[in-house]
């Protein structure tokens, strides 16, 4: 209480603070448009992944071919950005959320950086608006400024009315339910019709063939964390699940995961003494767990990042899903991803019947406690993936 008490306290100073940042950085900074267009994205990697396709989509464009493109986002995905997208971007701007968020002169910095670059036109797909970022879109003095019309927002009416006159347009995407990628290509769809081609997140150019050299013992790798409590499916449920799937066959297990899996992982390991398997969270870079990924004949994962992981690459995985934005993020669409299978509580019956039901109640989030999936389920689920690539279980 305390904390939020707190927040509501500062925030006129912050509001007034920020206000007079981007006002000073608009008055002191001088704009030379160029042909340069900025997409600004700082979000999560699920919202990176997802969009992606249609940058080089956009690229590809006749209209956009004399321009050169910035990508502006979240630094966490720079490994990966930088190694991927290198052939479609000419230039990166890399921010520290939290810190653009909660540093002033952090903040100028970035501010002064975007301002000084020239943009003539700033693309801001994110269908989950927040007021703080919004200063990067309207300090750019670019002459063309668009953003999808918001589904989902962390704004306040009056953040709304602040922020909304200063965009070109809001773009139609879709209704509220649909899955992000459909959103994503409806949106660079106003401006390329090679993104509303499209069909799949392996249909990028830079991605891998599904047809990959593996060796002769399967490689299963396991993602035991999740952004919240609620989406992490227990530990000794992944333990119990990897000694009956030891049991099938000549598996090697492998944890990933960033360094807060890593307990995780030495856990897991504590609980199977007399399986092969080795614990990787936190030794990779986001680029070399990327990589990984794509080697495995399976990941088994909370719904989170390496699942959409896996859906770039063609990786076959399992997903454990509470129903978190249901419709939105989950279920992969199978003309999108056919390889991610995901599976839910038995409490939501089967979903492709009850899929309307289902995004009512859970599209906005989702309580459901992810213990409630059952080992059973989420095995033959593994079971059934690996026996479509051949494996005599």
């Amino acid at each position: 209480m305390l904390s939020k008490g707190w927040y509501h306290f500062k925030y006129p100073f912050k509001l007034w603070a920020y206000e007079c940042i981007d006002q000073w950085v608009m008055a002191t900074t001088e704009v030379r448009t160029s042909k340069r267009i900025l997409i600004f994205r700082l979000d999560l990697i699920g919202d990176y992944l997802t969009c992606r396709p249609f940058f080089s989509a956009l690229r590809k464009e006749e209209k956009w071919k004399d321009h050169s493109f910035t990508f502006a986002g979240n630094q966490q995905v720079k490994t990966l950005a930088e190694s991927l997208d290198s052939e479609v971007f000419d230039d990166f701007i890399w921010i520290d959320r939290a810190r653009f968020i909660n540093s002033w002169g952090y903040r100028l910095s970035i501010l002064k950086k975007v301002r000084k670059a020239g943009f003539e036109l700033v693309l801001y797909p994110s269908h989950t608006r927040q007021f703080w970022l919004e200063s990067v879109v309207r300090v750019s003095g670019a002459p063309g400024k668009w953003t999808p019309k918001a589904i989902g927002q962390y704004m306040s009416a009056f953040e709304k009315n602040l922020c909304d006159p200063g965009y070109s347009a809001h773009l139609e995407t879709g209704g509220p339910v649909l899955f992000e990628f459909y959103r994503n290509r409806n949106f660079f769809g106003h401006f390329s019709k090679t993104a509303l081609e499209v069909q799949k997140l392996s249909d990028h150019p830079s991605a891998w063939a599904t047809d990959k050299n593996r060796s002769d013992v399967g490689l299963i790798a396991v993602a035991p964390g999740a952004s919240t409590p609620q989406r992490q499916w227990p530990v000794s449920y992944f333990g119990e699940l990897i000694s009956r799937l030891a049991k099938t066959g000549p598996f090697q297990f492998v944890v990933v995961g960033g360094p807060a899996e890593k307990e995780l992982g030495e856990e897991l390991l504590s609980l199977l003494p007399n399986v092969k398997i080795e614990n990787l969270a936190g030794k990779m870079t986001l680029l070399q767990s990327f990589e990984y990924i794509k080697q495995v004949h399976l990941l088994i994962s909370n719904e989170s990042g390496p699942v959409h992981m896996a859906a770039t690459t063609g990786t076959p995985c399992v997903c454990i899903s509470q129903g978190n934005h249901f419709g939105r993020w989950n279920p992969y669409p199978q003309e999108v991803a056919p390889e991610i299978a995901t599976v839910y509580p038995a409490s939501f019956g089967n979903v492709k019947d009850n899929f309307e039901s289902l995004s009512n109640l859970y599209h906005n989030g989702s309580t459901v406690d992810v213990s409630q999936i059952g080992v059973d389920l989420v095995f033959q689920a593994a079971y059934d993936l690996l026996q479509r690539q051949g494996f005599q279980l």
